[in-house]
Order: structure tokens, then C-alpha cells, then sequence
């Protein structure tokens, strides 16, 4: 990501797929944000910019990426954002948290789901959560969702009329 991408993003404000950081001292709400965007549809968190769009930036010392990667483990299932270092000028830098949409959604943070709702994060109801894990249990293979091998509407039909016919008979 280049100083002109967060320079946009930070201009377009903050919605359902972008959230702005004073600094990684908010990396604990940063974390929730990333875990609320991997249950909805991906975005990014950016440590560097005011609510209001002001691209700040700050020092980015030896380690404040390990500290937010430590933050980042305790979302379950586990997930792997990308994290980019933007230098900004002056020595400071914009830390970028991007994800896409969770592929093993449900996730939580320090064990309560998240969502996103517009430039908020909201804790799932118990209904929601139940409906994401209902998504992901469809999703998975199952023996049901399988095709049937060696298996044809002919040899279906001969077992229906098998079937049918014994009943005409008793």
C-alpha cells in the first residue's frame, strides 16, 4: 500500500470496511475490528489515522508489529491478516491490518464474536452466531452433499417400481 492509498482510504472515512486507530495503543480495539470484519465482508484497520481522516501517523519501534500480531492470536479460529508498514514522511508510519472475508467464520475475539455494522463493531446476538455457524456447517462437505456413485435415475426408478409392486401385492 503506498502514502496516496491511505491518503484516500483516510479521506473516505471510516464505514463497514475501513477503521481508523490513533495508534497501536488502540491495538485492543483494532483486534475486535479485525475479528468484526472477518465475520462480515473483510476491510482494513489502519493505526495511524484520527476518527475524523487525519493521517497522523506514528513511530513504529521494533516491536509494535509483534504486539499487534500477539493482539491478532487471540482471534478464533485463527486468522492471518496481512500487516503493512506505510512510511508516511517524518519518520512515521500508518500500520495497515487488511482481511478478507473469514473462510472459517464464526470468529471471535477473546472468545465473543463481532461483527461490523457500518463504521461500528457490534458483539453477534446468539441468533446470528447460530446462522454463521448454520452457514459454515452447509458449506462443508458432508456424506449428504455428496454425489451418489454409481447411482442413476434408471436404477431409482427400478427400485421405486420393486417397491410399488410388493405393496400392490399385500
Amino acid at each position: 500500500m503506498t502514502p496516496d492509498q491511505v491518503a484516500d482510504l483516510a479521506a473516505g472515512g471510516e464505514s463497514e470496511l475501513v477503521e481508523f486507530k490513533r495508534s497501536t495503543a488502540e491495538v485492543d480495539t483494532g483486534a475486535r475490528g479485525v475479528c468484526a470484519m472477518l465475520n462480515q465482508r473483510g476491510g482494513r484497520v489502519l493505526f495511524g489515522v484520527a476518527k475524523d481522516g487525519r493521517v497522523l501517523g506514528q513511530d513504529v519501534g521494533e516491536n509494535t508489529i509483534e504486539r499487534i500480531a500477539q493482539r491478532l492470536r487471540d482471534i478464533e479460529p485463527p486468522a492471518f491478516p496481512s500487516i503493512d508498514r506505510v512510511p508516511m514522511g517524518g519518520g512515521k508510519e500508518v500500520i495497515v491490518v487488511t482481511v478478507s472475508r473469514g473462510q472459517s467464520a464464526p470468529y471471535t475475539y477473546r472468545h465473543r464474536p463481532y461483527r461490523r455494522v457500518g463504521s461500528t463493531n457490534e458483539v453477534l446476538s446468539q441468533a446470528a452466531f447460530n446462522n454463521l455457524l448454520i452457514e459454515k456447517l452447509h458449506a462443508e462437505q458432508r456424506w449428504e452433499n455428496e454425489r451418489a456413485a454409481n447411482w442413476t435415475a434408471g436404477l431409482f426408478h427400478a427400485v421405486a417400481e420393486v417397491v410399488e409392486s410388493k405393496g400392490r401385492k399385500e
